[in-house]
C-alpha cells in the first residue's frame, strides 16, 4: 500500500496548484476592488462651513474643560488645606482665591503654527492617491507620503515613514478609511480620518489632535463636497 502512496500525492498536485492559483488571483481581485474604491477619494474637494466643526470650536471645549478641571481641584483645596492647617480660615480663602483667579486667566498659547493652520483650517483640498498619496491643502501646502500596504503596523527600520515640516507622517488604509498619522514637532500629534459617504460625494474628516503640554486631545469633524 505505501509503495503507492507517492503516485497518490503527485496525482493531487496539480489540483493544489490550480486552488493556489485561484486564490492568487481572488485575492489581486480583491486588492484591486479596494483600490478602485479607495481612489473615490480622489479630487477636489470644498468645505461645507454649514455642517463642519473648526479647529476653534474644539479649543472652546477645552477651555471649558480646563476651566471647570481647575475649580474643581482649588474648591477641593479649600477644605483639605483648612483642615490639616488649622491657620486662619480668612487668609486661607484669600490664598485660595487669588491662585483661583491666577490660574483661570493663564493664557494658554492656542495658536498654531504654519502649515499646521493650513492643515487644519483649509477649505479647498485636492486629493491624489495610488501608491503614494498627494494631499493639497488651500493650495499652499502639500503632504506626500506612501500609502502603508501593510495597514497600521510598520517595520523596526521605520522606512514606511516620511517626513515634511510638520513632522513624521504614517498613512494608511483602515478599511476605506484614509488615515493620517502624523508626530508633530515638538511632541505633539495629529491624527486624520479621511472617509466617504455611500455616494462618494461627500468627504468627512476626523481630526484628532493631541496636546502633549496639556494631556488633552482636541477633536473635531469637517464635511467637504465634491469641488471642480
Amino acid at each position: 500500500m505505501t509503495a503507492h502512496l507517492p503516485h497518490r500525492l503527485s496525482s493531487h498536485r496539480p489540483v493544489a496548484r490550480l486552488l493556489l492559483g485561484l486564490l492568487c488571483v481572488a485575492s489581486i481581485a480583491l486588492a484591486a476592488l479596494a483600490r478602485a474604491d479607495t481612489e473615490q477619494l480622489n479630487g477636489n474637494w470644498v468645505l461645507d462651513e454649514a455642517q463642519s466643526e473648526s479647529y476653534m470650536d474644539a479649543v472652546k471645549i477645552a477651555k471649558e474643560q480646563i476651566m471647570k478641571q481647575h475649580k474643581r481641584q482649588k474648591k477641593a483645596g479649600f477644605g483639605g488645606g483648612n483642615r490639616q492647617q488649622g491657620g486662619n480660615k480668612y487668609f486661607e480663602q484669600e490664598r485660595a482665591s487669588k491662585e483661583i483667579r491666577a490660574e483661570d486667566t493663564v493664557d494658554v498659547d492656542w495658536a498654531l503654527p504654519e502649515p499646521l493652520s493650513t492643515v487644519m483650517v483649509a477649505k479647498a483640498l485636492k486629493i491624489y492617491q495610488s501608491r503614494m498619496c498627494a494631499v493639497l491643502y488651500d493650495k499652499k501646502f502639500k503632504r506626500l507620503f506612501a500609502i502603508n500596504p501593510e495597514g497600521n503596523s510598520y517595520s523596526a527600520k521605520g522606512t514606511e515613514f516620511a517626513r515634511d515640516e510638520i513632522g513624521r507622517i504614517f498613512g494608511y488604509f483602515a478599511g476605506q478609511t484614509l488615515v493620517i498619522d502624523t508626530e508633530i514637532k515638538g511632541g505633539d500629534r495629529l491624527t486624520e480620518r479621511f472617509s466617504l459617504d455611500e455616494s462618494g460625494s461627500e468627504l468627512k474628516i476626523l481630526a484628532k489632535y493631541r496636546r502633549t503640554d496639556l494631556a488633552r486631545t482636541l477633536e473635531f469633524t469637517r464635511v467637504f463636497r465634491r469641488g471642480e
